[in-house]
Formats: structure tokens, sequence, C-alpha cells
């Protein structure tokens, strides 16, 4: 996509953190907050926010220690939702739907457990909701996925390497886009809090509260993610009878960039149905 193409980004403190934020579509009342993965940033929707623009109003902010967004101490999932609380308070939204990948999922949830006045729904790309389940197994793969010699180096400087993981979560890499990848490559890059992340997923435990989250919930998954596994979307469905899995065939573990055009699709379909617009 051209650079004319980027989305807008604005700032806000939100907990004494400066934040970075795209917006995408007018205000309608319904906000849709996204939330990024891990090594990712706010512009990783692009793509599902310009699909969806014409009828919903997308929020998508850069989560501190990513993008351009200050970083934050201590980073733990608890710390994160006062700032996304801070966030939502400093835009003044009302009761939102959160779309959330990976560790975005992650928080999103947290987020819904913690506030759920604040939110009527949610729209998760292979969540890390599980990951807890199976730590070390987790840091160790995903460490290694992306680059990293150890928890406590955040990405690797290396351009060989950095290029090598950016492909990696890919199930498909030769048919992305360049500009698309050099997007992905430069969120890598600025990526400070990776290791943060993986600690703060695995030393949560999401399983024993799950059973609070009763707001519609639709899981989408690439089914050839290695990074967070389909199987997670299985066992989730036993922990959460109300939510559906949906399964993008030939899609590694960023359907957003990979298979974009499907995610607005799915997106668009279980945004417009009844329960979800209740």
């Amino acid at each position: 996509m051209a650079k004319d193409d980027e989305l807008p980004r604005h700032f806000v403190d939100a907990l004494g953190i400066k934040t970075a934020y795209y917006v995408s579509g007018e205000p309608n009342g319904r906000p849709l907050l996204c939330l990024h993965g891990m090594t990712a940033s706010g512009d990783a929707w692009r793509e599902f926010m310009r699909g969806l623009s014409g009828e919903h109003w997308l929020i998508a902010p850069d989560i501190p220690g990513f993008g351009e967004s200050e970083a934050t101490s201590p980073y733990v999932l608890p710390h994160l939702v006062e700032w996304l609380a801070a966030f939502h308070d400093a835009l003044d939204l009302p009761p939102m739907l959160l779309v959330g990948h990976s560790f975005g999922g992650a928080l999103a949830a947290a987020y819904t457990l913690a506030y759920p006045e604040d939110v009527t729904g949610l729209l998760l790309f292979a969540p890390a909701l599980l990951t807890a389940q199976y730590y070390p197994d987790f840091v160790k793969k995903v460490g290694l996925s992306l680059g990293l010699a150890d928890l406590s180096t955040a990405v690797s400087q290396s351009p060989r390497v950095v290029r090598r993981v950016a492909k990696a979560s890919f199930y498909a890499p030769e048919n992305i886009d360049e500009a698309v990848l050099e997007r992905r490559i430069r969120a890598y890059e600025q990526a400070r809090a990776s290791a943060d992340v993986l600690k703060a997923l695995s030393f949560y435990d999401f399983q024993p509260e799950l059973e609070r989250l009763d707001k519609p919930v639709c899981l989408v998954w690439g089914e050839n993610d290695t990074v967070v596994r389909p199987d997670d979307g299985e066992t989730l469905l036993t922990l959460l009878p109300q939510a559906e899995l949906r399964l993008i065939p030939e899609c590694g573990h960023i359907p957003l960039q990979e298979k974009p055009a499907e995610c607005v699709a799915l997106g668009r379909r279980w945004l417009e149905d009844e329960k979800v617009r209740r």
C-alpha cells in the first residue's frame, strides 16, 4: 500500500504514557478498538481498518513499548489494562467492541474481565490466552522464532535475521506484498517490549477466569499458524461456550496481513450478527 494510504497518526496521554493511535471511519457511538500483537504496531490493522471504515469507526493504538508509543513499567497485563482504561477515558469512548491479535487478544480479554461494562464483544485473531498452560515451551518456541537470543533482548539487530523473522509468521511469505513486508520489518525493529510481552503472557493464567467472560466472542485462526496453534481455538470453545471459531486456509499467524480480504469479510459478517449488534 502506498505511503499516501497510511492512516493518520494521533497522540494522547494515557496513564502518563504518550500513546500513538490511528483512526479510520466516522465516530458512530460504537467504536472498534483494535489491539495489535507482539513485534507489531497499530499500523498492522491498516488493511482491516480501511476495509471496514465505510460502515464502522475503528481505533488502533500502539501498545506501550511498540510503534511510536512510549514504554512503560512494570510490563504486566494488569498495568497494561489500566493503561487501556486510561486510553479509553482519554478519548471519552462509549462501550466498545475489542478486536485483538495474539498478545493484543490477551490484553483485550484481560481488559474485558476487569471492565466488562466497557466492552460489548470480542473479535480475536489467534489470541494468546492459553500460553501459561505450556510455558516454557511457548517462550522457547516464540522466542527462537523471533530471533531472541534471550529474554533480556527485545529484538535482533541483524538486518538479515530481522527480514527472516518478519517472514516466519506467514504461511506463504513469497506471496506477501513487499510493501507489507517492509511495514512488518519496520514494526519489528520498533518493538522494544517484545521480551516483556513473552514474560507477561507466560505468567498470566487466563483459564480460571474465562468462565466470567460472557460477551459475544469470535475466534479467528490461520489454519497453518505455528506460533499460537489453532488447537488453542478448539480448547477455547470448551471454555467459552458462546464463542464461534473461524479458520482461514493457507494462512499463518498474521491473517490481518496475509489474508486481509478474508479478515475484513469475517469481521463484517460477525459485526452484522444480531447478538453482536445488540
